[in-house]
């Protein structure tokens, strides 16, 4: 309760000060017109909506949707904001329920309408509002001289449930809310109006009314939706400065997050709004005198400083007191990249276009050079959230500065060398046409994603189309991929592409996207891909239903980072089969909770923990790729995890059109518990060679039950998780299995299960099967290879057996543990041999690769003088191929292998 006293005394002493301020010498505004919407622009989007039905209905729509704010009265809309001095939450509860029903209600998940329900936020399960009480008369009753609302002159007699007004009646004070929340005997608090406030009246009532009346004037050219627009700006603009979000708002029930009315993210993109709205409807309200008339009133009325006699004094005021002091406050505004920065360039832009023009080049030439530097990303992590809002940012801002600088993408592509990369990055990262891999912050659990780094929205109103971007980028790159994404994006279809109103020739391309369909088919080319800088192995193989992806994450830094440096997934048969968690459930209490901590923890993910412990934040570096057909390896080093050596290497081998393998050797030497960690997604899961009886639980802050544990398994066992494809995604139908052959030496083996939430605004959750591989030792350094085969395969495995191979140097001494030699025999009587060497050697044990540079394979007839090679024999035990050598050469037989280049 203190810290409310705290926010409402320095609320009411920033809304004093924002009244009273003495008038200084007026600064004279450069801005004349509007800048992101031109007459020639204006009379484009008009001309299309007169001889287009799909831009006709774009520009009905902008109709109907300001309709709600055309019908509220100057004084009404005038009315709509409010003051800083209610505290403001960004949940009702995050991790609560309905007092009504008891339904859990976390996060987002009320319901807000503040035109069918004002003041009242709704429960999705039973329906019941709250809070019970009639807060809009008790506001009514506490507004103060200047229109804001001071809670010490609010009528507190007004404070009961209007279901229950008798005193008596034991509901009489249940679910009632005076702007602090409502708290029940049990002390659980109930953030109602404070929530209300942001989501209800700020997002719904004003922020939305401020952009659909903006859309409308620009699409119609009426000047009563810009009117509208200029009353609800102006009002925003009185007060907008006196908001802090720090001192008077919440987020997971706590004071630590800046902003203005919303939390800095929501503040950011929200300041943009209201100043692309009033760039929007400049011109038709600089000569509205009826507008200046009511504000001018307004001001004499409830004595604000700023008498408003001229429209210079309007202009003055919603540019002083939204653009400029967001530019002059901006840890208010301060969002993921590049967000702010651009804001900064948007509002110069608008300020004073076209003297602004140097130092809006200057910020959007540092805004593509920083948002491009890590293999066209700008590094930050979450390919299904941030990275690609990043990206997104940056496609719209190309595109609105285009409408000024119309030459801006093609010069960029050449000034900005990396730019080139950035959508070929999401391309190449887009498996099966609906997966990223979510590393990171990213994504839901085994959830399929579309192309993201672009808003391809259907509606984009007077803003940027993403799908007119794409076309920009084919033009400027010649690139079909970006065509065939407009195409898959509308649904396969080329009607009403591009979505701009503001279209050149929309029939030309949607003539243009057809031809290349027709040519090129909607599966878009794409082989595998190493960013190797960004830290992300994609390794491809097969077509359309056939295509199969196998990937690595090399590193567990960067914003928005998991744990995660070696994480492994595979994407086959149009289905996730080692999903990755996802984004962390924050709706369990926040960022810090422990439900949201086991998502971002190393042993969520399928990779080595040591000791228990999360890994630090560190970058791996590649150091093996091949990409031959039937064949692609990866190998990725990141020591400093485990203290010597954490690696891994990973071989995706061919066996079919549809069927593959995948070996995994990951060397760990340093600590002395080594726990690699594998699921796959909701299945079934069986074991052979394993005898578990029930034991601990792994620890460590893990979500882990269930465990059962073989101590001393005989390598070569193996475990199948039967795929529960609950999203019915799998291309061959039902019987999709990943089926693991353990082939490590001196490891326990433990399967359990593990939890996993299924989203953020809700709390359903599953436990999943989940294999733990184990290595313990009483003294460090620890030295662990752990060895397997990862088979997904449908109804029937095609691998017959699997077994390791010794490996000797051409004197007979026998090669450690660490240099790996595997034989797979597959189904149709084929054998694959596949030898590793340990290049790293850590511990400089020998026999090695540097002092005997060859490694020989008895059995097979194979010598190896390099650091890998896959060799296929026929069913009869002949030499079908080698399918690759790397780091030297490799003999079968006694005879050298021309057949196979060089890595």
């Amino acid at each position: 309760m203190v810290s409310c006293k705290i926010g409402l005394v320095a609320a009411l002493l920033a809304v004093a000060q924002a009244v009273s301020m003495a008038a200084e010498m007026p600064r004279v505004p450069a801005k004349k017109a509007g800048v992101f919407m031109p007459p020639e622009l204006v009379a484009k989007a008009r001309a299309n909506a007169a001889k287009y039905a799909w831009a006709a209905e774009m520009r009905d729509k902008a109709v109907r949707d300001a309709e709600p704010w055309m019908k509220l009265s100057d004084d009404e809309l005038w009315g709509l904001m409010f003051g800083p001095t209610i505290p403001r939450s960004w949940m009702v509860w995050s991790d609560g329920f309905c007092p009504a029903c008891k339904a859990s209600v976390p996060m987002y998940n009320w319901k807000m309408d503040p035109f069918e329900h004002p003041w009242k936020v709704q429960c999705p399960h039973c329906g019941e509002l709250f809070p019970k009480n009639d807060f809009g008369a008790f506001y009514r009753s506490g507004l103060d001289k200047h229109g804001v609302f001071d809670p010490k002159l609010a009528d507190r007699s007004l404070l009961f449930s209007a279901d229950h007004p008798d005193p008596k009646d034991p509901l009489h004070a249940f679910g009632v809310d005076d702007g602090t929340g409502y708290v029940d005997s049990e002390n659980h608090k109930w953030r109602f109006i404070g929530c209300y406030l942001i989501y209800g009246q700020w997002k719904k009532a004003i922020i939305d009314g401020v952009a659909r009346l903006g859309t409308a004037y620009a699409m119609t050219g009426d000047a009563a939706y810009a009117h509208k627009a200029g009353i609800l700006l102006d009002r925003v603009a009185d007060l907008y400065p006196t908001f802090d979000y720090m001192s008077q708002g919440e987020v997971y029930e706590k004071h630590d997050a800046n902003g203005y009315v919303s939390v800095w993210h929501d503040a950011c993109g929200e300041t943009r709004t209201l100043a692309l709205a009033y760039d929007q409807v400049f011109d038709g309200i600089k000569n509205d005198d009826a507008l200046v008339r009511f504000l001018s009133g307004k001001a004499k009325r409830y004595r604000l400083d700023v008498p408003k006699s001229t429209f210079a004094d309007v202009q003055r005021n919603i540019e002083d007191r939204i653009l400029r002091d967001a530019m002059a406050n901006r840890k208010k505004i301060e969002s993921n990249y590049p967000q702010t920065d651009l804001n900064f360039a948007i509002f110069s832009a608008i300020l004073d276009w076209p003297a602004s023009r140097p130092e809006v080049n200057r910020i959007l030439g540092a805004i593509i050079d920083k948002d491009t530097a890590v293999d066209g990303l700008s590094g930050e992590k979450g390919l299904a959230g941030y990275s690609a809002w990043a990206v997104a940012t940056l496609a719209e801002m190309l595109e609105l500065f285009s409408r000024v600088e119309p030459d801006l993408l093609a010069q960029s592509l050449k000034q900005h060398p990396n730019l080139s990369k950035t959508w070929q990055f999401y391309i190449d990262a887009w498996c099966l046409q609906a997966y990223y891999p979510n590393v990171g912050d990213s994504g839901m659990f085994v959830s399929p994603c579309g192309f993201n780094s672009i808003s391809l929205g259907r509606s984009p109103g007077v803003g940027p189309s993403g799908f007119a971007f794409l076309g920009h980028l084919y033009e400027a790159t010649r690139n079909p991929s970006f065509l065939q994404l407009a195409y898959i994006a509308n649904s396969n279809s080329v009607e009403g592409l591009p979505y701009s109103i503001f279209a050149d020739d929309p029939t030309a391309l949607q003539n243009k996207i057809k031809k290349l369909i027709d040519r090129e088919g909607t599966s878009i080319k794409v082989g595998s891909a190493n960013k190797e800088q960004w830290h992300l192995a994609l390794m491809r193989s097969g077509e359309k239903d056939k295509a199969r992806v196998v990937w690595m994450d090399y590193d567990s830094n960067e914003r928005h980072s998991h744990a995660d440096c070696m994480n492994l997934g595979i994407y086959a048969y149009g289905i996730d089969l080692m999903a990755d968690f996802g984004y962390p459930p924050v709706q369990y209490g926040g960022w810090n909770a422990p439900k949201a901590q086991w998502f971002i923890h190393t042993a969520s993910h399928n990779t080595v923990v040591v000791n228990g412990a999360r890994q630090p934040a560190l970058a791996g570096s590649s150091t093996m790729w091949i990409d031959k057909p039937g064949l692609h390896v990866v190998r990725a080093s990141a020591p400093g995890i485990a203290g010597k050596q954490y690696e891994r290497t990973v071989a995706m081998v061919d066996i079919s059109d549809d069927g593959f393998y995948a070996l995994d050797i990951f060397r760990v030497v340093g600590g002395k518990d080594h726990a690699k960690f594998m699921h796959t997604q909701r299945a079934a899961l069986s074991s052979q060679g394993l005898t578990l009886a029930p034991s601990e639980d792994y620890g460590y802050g893990t979500f882990f039950r269930a465990s059962r544990t073989d101590p001393a398994p005989k390598p070569g066992w193996s475990a199948d998780w039967a795929i529960d494809d609950q999203l019915k995604r799998a291309t061959p139908g039902p019987d999709v299995h990943v089926k693991y052959t353990d082939l490590t030496q001196s490891a326990q083996a433990t399967t359990c299960e593990a939890w996993v939430s299924l989203g953020i605004s809700t709390n359903n959750e599953v436990w999943i099967p989940e294999l733990i591989v184990r290595r313990k030792s009483g003294t460090e350094p620890l030295a662990s290879t752990f060895v397997g085969v990862i088979e997904p395969y449908h109804k029937q495995s095609g691998i017959a057996s699997i077994r390791r191979l010794a490996l000797q140097t051409p004197n007979g001494e026998s090669y450690g543990d660490a240099s790996v030699a595997v034989e797979i025999t597959l189904a149709d009587g084929r054998r694959d041999v596949l030898i590793a060497a340990d290049v790293e050697n850590p511990l400089g044990l020998t026999p090695s690769l540097a002092r005997d540079k060859t490694l020989v394979q008895k059995d097979t007839g194979i010598e190896l003088s390099g650091e890998f090679c896959a060799v296929r024999f026929t069913k009869t035990g002949e030499l079908e191929k080698v399918l690759a050598c790397t780091g030297g050469t490799v003999r079968v037989g006694g005879k050298p292998e021309l057949d196979a280049e060089s890595e």
